[in-house]
C-alpha cells in the first residue's frame, strides 16, 4: 500500500506543476485566395469550446496560438493525471477494505449444526 500512497503523491506533484489550462480545442484552417485561387491564405486559427450547451468559436491571433495550445495541452495532461489519481485511490481503497489487509481479520464462523440442549420445564 505504501507504493500506492507514493504514486498518489507523485501524481499530485505533477498536477501542481501545471500552471495554465484552457478548455476546448484549437483548429487551424486555410482559405483559397480570391486574387490567386491557386494559393491558400492563412493559416487562421480558431478556438472552439462548449460552454452552457453551446459550441463557442473565437478567432485567435497568430501570436497567441502557442500559449493557447500549451494551455489546452495542460488541461488534457491534468485530466489524464486526475484519472490516474482516481484509479490509484480506488486501488488503495480496495486494498484497505479487503479482508487480507486487516490485521485482526477473523474468518466468520459457520453456524453450529448441533441442536441446542433441550430445556426441561420441571416446575
Amino acid at each position: 500500500m505504501d507504493r500506492l500512497a507514493h504514486k498518489r503523491q507523485q501524481i499530485l506533484q505533477q498536477m501542481e506543476l501545471i500552471q495554465r489550462m484552457e478548455y476546448g480545442s484549437l483548429q487551424s484552417e486555410t482559405r483559397p485566395s480570391k486574387r490567386n485561387p491557386a494559393e491558400d491564405r492563412g493559416p487562421y486559427y480558431k478556438h472552439q469550446v462548449w460552454e452552457k450547451g453551446e459550441n463557442l468559436t473565437r478567432r485567435v491571433p497568430a501570436d497567441e496560438v502557442e500559449a493557447l495550445a500549451l494551455a489546452i495541452d495542460g488541461r488534457k495532461q491534468f485530466e489524464k493525471l486526475a484519472e490516474e489519481f482516481i484509479d490509484t485511490t480506488v486501488a488503495m481503497t480496495r486494498t484497505e477494505s479487503s479482508p487480507e489487509s486487516k490485521k485482526n481479520a477473523t474468518k466468520s464462523k459457520q453456524p453450529s449444526k448441533k441442536k441446542p440442549p433441550a430445556s426441561s420445564n420441571n416446575s
